[in-house]
């Protein structure tokens, strides 16, 4: 990736030979960028940035693009907020500048300009986002704060009340010496579907360090303090927004500072991923990170003066099942009761965790710390602070390091219960990042729950609930009710493999109705190890079944019931159905049947996760992967970052901690992903309040929404996007013409098609239940008005990107039913069978509508190629539509004599000019000397001659290889042309260094037809 490459220049400079008069002629370290001191750099803002395309018959010009020392670091689009969808056609543009836009084979852009970019802007003003080279459009975000600079401080010096997106945007990211800190410590380059991507931190990351940064430098140490070290804080950052990556830069904004780069780092985390990202980040300082693999090899590195950083991993409780009895190689590790009693009293009972109570830690009484190193310029940074496990392990370094400073950093809100301890330990927060917030953000998803404990039915009508109640049919509903509160928490009955049997066939026919067609994965969480390995045996057995339903299915026939009416709805998805596949992810144990081994082992439990991450459908077979299910216990519920999972099932008891870490497997943003679902099959959710009582009702505000509260923002989005027309009106969008016709004034557009997908994102998430049916027929007549009001004003923006499948699939199917190929654009005016389109239009106002936007269009389209001809064609059609407004028989005549002279293109004339490639020339020139009057012949011969020499002058000069990628060479044609027409006494002196302009860009855009 050139994007890494160029990076690295900028942050390590390059090494040149040195002067053998200076320094022995030892080699020198040139930096590009003085990042110590912004002002020592040249910054410099160039608008509308004209860039060749590779090949040069066309180029890009973005807006805006920002340098640094002559290095184009940020390329910004800005767009009119009265377009139809402002933001998505500015993240398109540069996207198309960038050439990456998968769906287009060719290269569009000019990716020499992008080498060095380290962030992309779209902007409207009322809103701007930030994204990354390859970025898709839901990875663009907004920068919301203009930290360290207040936010009231920035408003007073613009003399606003309050601020726009924008102008938070380029106060928080484009300050010179914020720009540089982003590069210099925020940015980095991870691989994610087999890609390296780039990514640049976000405010709330950026916030929190400045503000960690400002404590360190100005807070008071313990020993000033007197009782406690005051530098340090919590940072509380939910889940999936990037919480690991601000220590990452955290640490590496510590090694640029003077004052702080002495410190030695401790970092107590479960994170490998995170030890790559740090080993990275110390190289860039020339550092090793330090890794502790046990115990004694921390205290030895402990106990060294020097800065190091250090990497202290311990055992992840989830990461392993508590039913199994392996142990681990990590610094804190989980071992059974069965040792010494008086291990036993310093050993933290973990059964609040809902882990088994046998399973103890490592360290004890008799294992404490002494005192390693007493040093002040030493900071320790606890990954999941909250977690009593790591908690175990930072007593002993507070014991061993007690004048140490400390960042705690947590992705879940602290227990109301340890608030007091926790704070006592790291202090005050230093920087808080809620659920809500970052859904607000789009930085996470919104999390739905359904429960379907209840509801669900297996093949044969059941309910799982009566299934129970049917496996135990002899006794009484006293002894039913105590077998469920007896074992139904402890295993026996949810490892009953009838019961997961049911349950994996309707997870099954829930995903695939709901989930498949929108490309998406799932996670099931099951009670046990053997209830993990038997729900992998079960979804085998229900997928098997179901595709052989599939194959012996006539989709013609008639609905009957509720099963034809699912078959159906599935069958056309029967290929991709065939190709799913299922697999558990289990710890390992000594006594563990051997065929679990499949599921157990490192290198296959490693191909199982590389696979999953994969997509379902890729265009690039190689690829793609089926593996669609992951069945675990406890392994994967944290850390674990599969963007393309969207539903989480779950079957057996969590609360606290283990259920906002689980469910937010599912948060994380992909492409088309609205959300994410957690389905209970255990009743966690109905006991939701109970589950989450340890925390404040703020801190989870959002963390999980019930899919019956999806439902009254579906009524009211639905009337939202009704009320564009009803509002005008239009009281039934069944009149859909009337409608259609109310689009052609750009803002209603940009209104109609913002409500439409706001209605079809939630209609998408709550299909295909019953409550989605009262809306069906609306978006299917509001997804025609969509498509049908696209061709007509040729506005590509009326699209329905980001939709969910689901709901594109129903509306694509009604208005292909309605005469509208989706797949096929507008007809051209070019098209031979464009006078019938129009002749199929019911009313002489549709005919008009459709050859006015087919003319408008067509001129846009080639006004390059002829500017002179066809303003004057623009022109006539404003003419005509003043001349004939509201006689609609007549304008039809008048545009159908139109649209015939636009199909016959410009015409030869008495010059006897060719049309298509002197003509146009010659058109700039009478333009610019006819000061809107027509030219005697003799003048008109005149300029016809030199047109012609004036051409065929231009042919030899472009036939030179690459003649548009050369500056030079295009120089010297537009030196002589003015020449020439000052020779000529064409132009007066004033106009002619633009007209040459004109007529090289004309030159260019005529290029193929000049040169054949």
């Amino acid at each position: 990736m050139r994007t890494a490459i160029a990076t690295e220049l900028l942050l390590k400079g390059t090494v040149v030979e040195g002067d053998p008069q200076c320094d022995g002629g030892r080699d020198q370290t040139v930096r590009f960028i003085d990042f110590d001191h912004p002002e020592h750099n040249d910054f410099l803002i160039i608008n509308q940035f004209r860039v060749d395309v590779p090949g040069g018959r066309t180029y890009i010009v973005p807006d805006i693009v920002l340098f640094v020392n002559g290095i184009p670091l940020v390329v910004i689009e800005c767009k009119s907020p009265s377009a139809t969808e402002p933001m998505a056609e500015g993240i398109t543009q540069l996207r198309r500048y960038s050439n990456q836009r998968e769906e287009i084979a060719d290269d569009e852009g000019a990716e020499r300009l992008f080498h060095y970019n380290q962030f992309l802007i779209a902007t409207f003003f009322h809103a701007a986002r930030v994204g990354t080279i390859g970025a898709s459009y839901e990875r663009y975000l907004e920068w919301k704060d203009t930290s360290p600079v207040p936010m009231a401080e920035v408003a007073a010096s613009l003399g606003e009340t309050k601020l726009s997106s924008q102008q938070i945007l380029v106060a928080g990211m484009l300050r010179p010496a914020h720009l540089l800190d982003i590069i210099r410590n925020f940015t980095l380059f991870q691989q994610s579907d087999g890609k390296n991507i780039k990514i640049v931190g976000r405010y709330q990351q950026f916030r929190a360090v400045q503000e960690a940064v400002r404590r360190l430098q100005n807070g008071q140490t313990r020993r000033q303090n007197r009782e406690n070290d005051q530098r340090g804080g919590i940072i509380w950052h939910t889940q999936g927004s990037g919480k690991s990556l601000t220590m990452v830069f955290l640490v590496r904004k510590l090694r640029t500072l003077a004052a702080l780069r002495r410190l030695k780092v401790v970092i107590v985390t479960d994170r490998v991923d995170l030890e790559k990202q740090l080993s990275n980040t110390a190289s860039l300082t020339n550092e090793t990170v330090l890794r502790a693999s046990n115990t004694e090899e921390l205290k030895e590195l402990l106990r060294q003066s020097s800065p190091d950083l250090i990497f202290a991993t311990i055992q992840k409780y989830q990461q392993r099942d508590e039913d199994s009895a392996d142990d681990s190689k990590a610094v804190l590790q989980y071992i059974s009761n069965k040792r010494n009693p008086s291990d036993r009293k310093a050993a933290e009972n973990s059964s609040s965790y809902n882990i088994n109570p046998n399973i103890r830690r490592l360290v004890t009484e008799t294992e404490q710390f002494p005192i390693l190193n007493d040093s002040e310029d030493i900071l320790v940074l606890v990954d999941e602070a909250h977690r009593t496990q790591a908690s175990q392990l930072h007593a002993n370094l507070m014991r061993a390091l007690p004048n140490c400073a400390k960042i705690g950093f947590t992705g879940t809100p602290i227990l109301v219960g340890d608030r007091k301890r926790t704070y006592e330990i790291f202090g005050e927060f230093i920087d808080s990042y809620t659920i809500q917030q970052s859904e607000a953000d789009g930085a996470t998803v919104p999390i739905l729950y359904e429960g379907r404990t209840a509801e669900a039915e297996v093949a044969d009508g059941r309910s799982l609930d009566q299934l129970f109640e049917d496996m135990f049919c002899d006794r009484t509903p006293e002894e039913l009710a105590a077998i469920r509160a007896k074992y139904a928490t402890e295993g026996n009955v949810l490892e009953a493999p009838k019961l997961i049997a049911a349950k994996a066939e309707d997870m099954l026919r829930h995903y695939i109705d709901s989930i498949l067609p929108n490309g998406f994965k799932a996670q099931i969480v099951a009670s046990s190890r053997l209830a993990a390995v038997r729900y992998q045996e079960a979804f085998v057995a229900a997928h098997q079944k179901l595709v052989a339903q599939l194959e012996n299915f006539n989709p013609s026939q008639q609905s009957q019931n509720l099963e034809t009416e699912f078959l159906t709805r599935i069958y056309p998805r029967i290929e991709q159905i065939k190709q799913l596949e299922f697999a558990t992810v289990i710890s390992s144990g000594h006594n563990d049947n051997p065929a679990w081994k499949q599921w157990s082992d490192k290198a296959k439990v490693e191909e199982y996760i590389n696979r999953f991450k994969k997509p379902l459908v890729h265009t690039d077979s190689t690829k793609q992967d089926g593996l669609a299910f992951l069945i675990v216990k406890s392994m994967l519920l944290t850390g674990f970052d599969a963007p393309i999972e969207q539903v989480l099932y779950l079957d057996r008891s969590m609360q606290g901690h283990e259920l906002l870490q689980a469910i937010a497997r599912v948060n994380r943003t992909y492409s088309s992903k609205s959300c994410g679902f957690v389905v209970d099959y255990y009743g966690v959710a109905r006991h939701l309040k109970k589950a989450l009582a340890v925390y404040s009702a703020e801190d989870i505000q959002g963390a999980l929404i019930s899919l019956k509260d999806e439902l009254p923002k579906l009524g009211d989005r639905h009337q939202r996007v009704l009320a564009v027309f009803q509002g005008q009106g239009i009281h039934d969008i069944a009149d859909v013409n009337a409608c259609i016709d109310l689009l052609r004034d750009m803002k209603t557009r940009a209104d109609f098609v913002v409500k439409l997908k706001q209605f079809l994102e939630s209609l998408d998430i709550v299909m295909p239940r019953p409550e989605a049916l009262p809306y069906i027929r609306d978006a299917k007549i509001l997804g025609y008005i969509n498509k049908a009001a696209a061709n007509l004003y040729r506005d590509f923006q009326l699209n329905l990107y980001g939709a969910g499948n689901k709901v594109r699939q129903l509306i694509d199917e009604y208005i292909v039913a309605s005469g509208i190929d989706p797949q096929v654009p507008p007809i051209s005016i070019m098209d031979a069978d464009f006078e019938s389109a129009v002749s199929a239009r019911t009313s002489d106002r549709a005919k008009a509508s459709e050859m006015e936007h087919a003319a408008r269009y067509h001129i846009s389209k080639n006004f390059q190629e002829d500017p002179a001809y066809y303003k004057k064609l623009s022109e006539r059609l404003e003419d005509i539509l003043e001349k004939f407004q509201d006689k609609w028989a007549e304008l039809v005549e008048a545009l159908r004599q139109f649209t015939q002279d636009l199909r016959q293109g410009r015409p030869e004339d008495e010059t006897q000019l060719d049309p298509k490639t002197q003509a146009p020339f010659l058109g700039i020139l009478v333009e610019e000397i006819g000061l809107d009057q027509e030219l005697l012949k003799p003048e008109l011969d005149k300029l016809a001659a030199i047109t012609v020499e004036m051409v065929e002058h231009i042919r030899q000069e472009i036939r030179i290889v690459d003649f548009w990628r050369n500056a030079h060479a295009q120089n010297v044609l537009r030196g002589w042309i003015v020449r020439f027409l000052d020779d000529n006494d064409v132009i007066s002196f004033s106009r002619q260094q633009a007209v040459s302009d004109r007529i090289v860009e004309l030159a260019k855009a005529l290029h193929a037809r000049l040169t054949t």
